[in-house]
């Protein structure tokens, strides 16, 4: 296990009626003037806008709100939110919704402090941020696990480029998570978050590194949490304790990205190729994961069968296989996840979503942009990229 450094500076507030801890937080935080952003009308429809709201002035907090931030948020949005601190001399950021509100935060909050120049230096890396505006959360859907981390993507240019920014100072001050909001979520965006979850968890356990047992077991179980769990909140979407589990899952399935701990960092494959989808047509990304995630699979087994020990030990732990031959069971393993994927009604193959054949070699330059060969087991290139999404469509 290699060496490393943990820190989660985020205070979380978990369970039913916990967004009664709201206003009490931001005052520990130092909210004076707030800026409440939310994406479309999904949290007025359901209350937990007017619980919010209740809390701000309760509180007695001013606030300014940035409307309809968009899934697979736009820079546009971003430099909005800006605009909005510095316009309005807002000192805190309360993001209510999903991962895209919350990545969109994130940005704001790095965004507002820097005047040498746009919010894209940061994004791009030409320069990075000395100060933030503090941010909390309250969650509404189970996916992304941004509640819990210090990372945001941000879709940006012409060609819907995928910007990923990583700061320690946007981590949350704190996030509310309550599983009855998410219990309102429709079906398609509950599967779509659960897919989103397991890819998180996938992606990490298949960085294998010598002597990382607490964090390959701890993957392990919630990995089985969130199968079982993602079809049982189909089945009972009014379920709060279904939805706690899958909730808390999703946020310690990328809590700082603890279970890459000990572990070389050689990137995630799986999700630049899924951003590439998501910029191209706005696909929804745990969808676009789903999708592509069998494809990388059998991609590592025809190419690197020497390397498949980690996709066995998936099949054995977590799919429940039980053949002893390594390639057998890593084969077994992508037959049940993909039938998986089907039980929550996940689309069938890229070609069902709209994806045109023609789009995939363009795909596949894109994921390469200024990047090496990355990720695991087998090194993905624009060939290997190309063979993904073409074995996916």
């Amino acid at each position: 296990m290699n060496n490393f450094t943990f820190h989660i500076p985020t205070q979380v507030h978990f369970g039913v009626g916990q967004i009664k801890s709201l206003a009490g937080a931001l005052k520990a935080h130092g909210a004076t003037r707030v800026l409440l952003a939310f994406g479309g009308g999904s949290i007025k429809k359901y209350g937990a806008y007017d619980d919010v709201v209740r809390e701000l002035n309760n509180a007695k907090l001013p606030f300014v709100e940035l409307s309809g931030i968009q899934p697979n948020p736009r820079v546009e949005s971003v430099r909005q939110g800006i605009a909005l601190i510095r316009d309005n001399a807002l000192d805190f950021i309360l993001a209510v919704g999903g991962g895209s509100v919350i990545d969109c935060c994130k940005a704001i909050a790095a965004g507002a402090p820097y005047t040498s120049g746009d919010v894209m230096d940061l994004l791009t890396g030409k320069a990075t941020a000395q100060s933030v505006v503090p941010l909390g959360t309250v969650l509404t859907l189970a996916a992304t696990g941004s509640e819990l981390n210090n990372g945001a993507v941000i879709t940006a240019g012409e060609d819907h480029k995928k910007l990923v920014l990583f700061h320690p100072g946007i981590f949350p001050r704190f996030s509310i998570l309550d599983p009855a909001y998410t219990a309102t979520l429709p079906p398609n965006q509950t599967a779509a978050g659960a897919a989103d979850i397991l890819c998180h968890l996938m992606e990490q356990y298949f960085n294998p590194a010598p002597g990382t047992q607490v964090q390959d077991r701890m993957n392990e179980g919630l990995m089985r949490v969130v199968l079982d769990n993602a079809e049982r909140a189909l089945a009972e979407p009014d379920n709060l304790e279904v939805r706690a589990n899958l909730l808390w899952a999703s946020s310690m399935a990328l809590a700082g990205l603890q279970l890459m701990l000990g572990k070389p960092m050689l990137g995630f494959p799986i999700h630049f190729l899924g951003h590439e989808l998501s910029s191209l047509n706005d696909m929804t990304h745990g969808v676009s994961l789903a999708l592509l995630t069998p494809a990388w699979m059998h991609l590592v087994m025809r190419e690197a069968p020497q390397n498949i020990a980690p996709l066995a030990a998936f099949a054995r732990n977590v799919m429940d296989v039980t053949e002893a031959d390594d390639l057998a069971a890593a084969e077994q393993g992508i037959v049940r996840l993909e039938d998986w994927y089907k039980r929550i009604n996940m689309p069938a193959n890229l070609r069902a979503t709209g994806i045109a054949e023609d789009k995939l070699s363009h795909l596949a330059e894109k994921v390469m942009e200024g990047r090496e060969p990355f990720g695991p087991l087998l090194p993905i290139n624009a060939d290997r990229a190309e063979t993904i999404y073409r074995e996916a469509f």
